[in-house]
């Protein structure tokens, strides 16, 4: 149950209001790039911070409606690769971890005992700026 709006996030989506709630955030995330520098990258766990409930709810919307879930992904991963104020390596990291781009045999391959574990980032250090 998110506690800030007193009703859950499948609620919210039952009633059509998760798009407004999305682009509320969205805008808060923005005047807090505006005000500071560094700004303030909208994603899951802030989203859900936000309504005042836990990430545990956006796995149950996956199942319960995987349209809003969908769009709730889309606007996370258009936000995250669109905003300047974050180096493409934590995007990077983000759009693979939170958004479910990693791969899932790399991960299972992580936790056998076979030895040493190398992380390999695609992507070049010299775009940006380091």
């Amino acid at each position: 149950m998110c506690r800030a709006k007193r009703e859950s996030l499948e609620r919210i989506a039952d009633r059509g209001k998760l798009p407004m709630f999305l682009e509320k955030y969205v805008r808060e995330c923005r005047k807090a790039e505006e005000s500071r520098r560094g700004g303030r990258l909208p994603n899951l766990a802030g989203f859900c911070r936000w309504l005042g409930c836990g990430v545990g709810e956006v796995e149950t919307l996956r199942l319960t409606h995987p349209a809003e879930a969908d769009y709730l992904a889309a606007v996370m991963e258009d936000e995250a690769l669109n905003t300047p104020a974050v180096s493409p390596t934590v995007v990077s990291a983000y759009l693979k971890r939170r958004l479910g781009y990693a791969d899932k045999t790399d991960a299972a391959a992580a936790q056998t005992e076979c030895g040493e574990v190398r992380l390999i980032f695609e992507h070049d250090i010299s775009e940006d700026g380091a």
